[in-house]
């Protein structure tokens, strides 16, 4: 819980807000809160932030009125928004504050919050050395210190602050009212490199607390393809390829070029995927999913792995072909037995509906890879890199063998979430009665 030097220094921020002018419209309006979100609708995780911070939002700050601010079209997500939360209003356009009519900048100057969805863009010189894309990001955040509007980032990972950002990061994001770590290690990352802004606690990814579904997709998909629930499993790979064409250049997680180690790393990789799924078939009978955590897999996914796939374990394996968007595949992964994937936010996702993963993950994907030992469930999360096919084979019998005790551990780990989420967001609706 937030400690009382915290809570009184996040009183003084959050009353200082209540002097600007031109923050609410009439005296009887609702707060408002602004959320930044939505970073890419080619990305299962990026998609599900934002369904899930609104569900958390909607939930224990009801009396708000919610902005949601896609500084780009986000027309997957924006659908799915529209479908599942009718009163949030969508706020499109980017940030230029010398437009004091633009609706960005209306935004701000009515919000009693501004807060900066779950993700790991607060970070440079881990993908890229762009002063652009670091600025895009703290240039809201200078506006709202200048103009004493409260301001937060939840559910961050936090990996690299390379010379001089330290410097710029460290100033801006000490004034915020709140930074809620989606990891415990970004948490200790701040911490050494002396970030103090008023409240800075564990707080889990956004995404956790979705709950959208698509039943009539996602049922018609299942039942097109053979798919009975509870009698598959599911597998979201990863790999060190390109963008497909159009979605976007390369960058650490996604190198235009992938240079031979990481092709071999692929081969190495993708091989214990092989692996887990020719065991699964051979020893319970049960079909395998290997389903998309991001677009370009629904090209790599194919050919590193499906096509690589014994004759007689292929005949069980159903590959997705297309994308989705978090709500068909939310009533899709309801329906699974266990999920395993190599990326975390389909295994977030499977967690909310309370089934069974296994994180099989890359260290060098960042600290958000430690999300699923933060909340009670280490024994279920592996470096790919260093944990053989037959350690992770070993588990996810175990969790067959005995599915109930597996399906309680998925609860439990949920009520360390759900403990996180409720603490989270009283800090939030405080701070937006102060601040209204």
């Amino acid at each position: 819980m937030t400690s009382r030097r915290h809570f009184i220094k996040l009183s003084g921020l959050s009353m200082a807000a209540t002097a600007l002018p031109l923050r609410r419209s009439r005296p009887d309006a609702k707060p408002i809160i602004l959320l930044k979100s939505s970073w890419n609708d080619k990305n299962i995780g990026d998609i599900g932030h934002t369904p899930g911070t609104l569900r958390l939002l909607e939930r224990y700050v009801p009396e708000a009125q919610i902005l949601l601010w896609h500084a780009a079209p986000r027309p997957v997500t924006e659908a799915l928004v529209a479908k599942n939360f009718p009163k949030v209003r969508l706020i499109s356009g980017g940030f230029e504050p010398d437009k004091p009519d633009s609706p960005v900048t209306r935004a701000f100057n009515e919000a009693s919050l501004y807060i900066h969805n779950s993700g790991m863009s607060m970070n440079y010189g881990l993908f890229n050395f762009e002063w652009g894309n670091t600025m895009s990001h703290l240039a809201p955040m200078l506006y709202c210190r200048e103009r004493n509007i409260p301001f937060g980032l939840y559910g961050q990972s936090f990996d690299k602050f390379a010379s001089p950002a330290d410097l710029i990061y460290r100033d801006v994001l000490n004034q915020a009212a709140f930074i809620y770590t989606r990891d415990k290690e970004s948490l200790k990352y701040l911490n050494e490199n002396k970030f103090k802004p008023a409240v800075l606690e564990f707080g889990p990814d956004g995404c956790f607390g979705i709950d959208v579904r698509d039943e009539e997709k996602g049922v018609a998909y299942l039942k097109q393809n053979g798919l009975e629930a509870g009698k598959f499993l599911t597998v979201v790979i990863r790999t060190n390829t390109p963008p497909l064409d159009g979605a976007g250049k390369g960058n650490l997680l996604n190198p235009a070029e992938p240079t031979p180690e990481q092709k071999a790393e692929n081969l190495d990789w993708m091989a214990k995927m092989n692996q887990l799924i020719s065991n699964w078939v051979r020893k319970t009978g049960l079909k395998v999913l290997i389903a998309p955590e991001s677009l370009k897999e629904t090209k790599y996914g194919r050919t590193l792995l499906y096509d690589t796939l014994p004759d007689e374990v292929k005949a069980k394996v159903v590959f997705r072909e297309q994308f989705w968007s978090a709500d068909e595949a939310m009533s899709v992964f309801a329906r699974a037995h266990t999920l395993v994937g190599m990326e975390p936010h389909s295994l977030i996702m499977a967690l909310a509906l309370g089934v069974p993963v296994i994180h099989a993950r890359a260290l060098w994907h960042g600290r958000k890879g430690w999300m699923f030992r933060d909340i009670g469930l280490n024994d279920w999360l592996f470096d790919i890199n260093k944990t053989s096919a037959e350690t992770m084979n070993a588990t996810l019998m175990q969790i067959h063998q005995d599915y109930p005790q597996a399906k309680e551990k998925a609860r439990k780990a949920m009520l360390v979430v759900a403990e996180r989420q409720k603490a989270s967001m009283q800090v939030v609706r405080k701070l937006v009665k102060l601040a209204s």
